[in-house]
């Protein structure tokens, strides 16, 4: 399911684009309501797919991420309303300025998710 562009900046928190020691990070929160998130489809930055093994999943207040290669129905990660997901991606670090996010996310319910978007990293 493609998610309208205004329902994904809902979801997107607009300004987590961000550099980390090991790579580059941006986080979700849920405004809508109780969710299941059981895999991560793909991300891409500025066209660039990102690996899989490279992605990890944090709802805040878990213990550790998940590897996005481990998320699945058996080991999902539980969202509800208001809760903030970080995906963290392990590579080289983005330069400063506009990149557009391409990302598929599975929820148990609903499917495959997409959405793009546009952030800006400080520099």
């Amino acid at each position: 399911m493609q998610v309208p562009g205004f329902i994904a900046r809902q979801f997107y928190v607009q300004g987590s684009l961000r550099n980390t020691p090991d790579g580059f990070q941006l986080e979700a929160q849920n405004p809508i309501g109780d969710g299941t998130l059981v895999g991560v489809g793909s991300i891409s930055v500025d066209g660039q797919v990102i690996a899989l093994g490279a992605i990890s999943a944090m709802r805040d207040g878990d213990p550790a991420p998940i590897a996005a290669t481990d998320l699945s129905l058996q080991r999902p990660i539980p969202v509800r309303k208001g809760d903030r997901v970080t995906l963290s991606v392990r590579g080289p670090q983005l330069a400063a300025g506009d990149h557009r996010l391409e990302v598929e996310l599975h929820e148990r319910d609903l499917g495959a998710l997409r959405f793009s978007l546009t952030d800006r990293l400080a520099g």
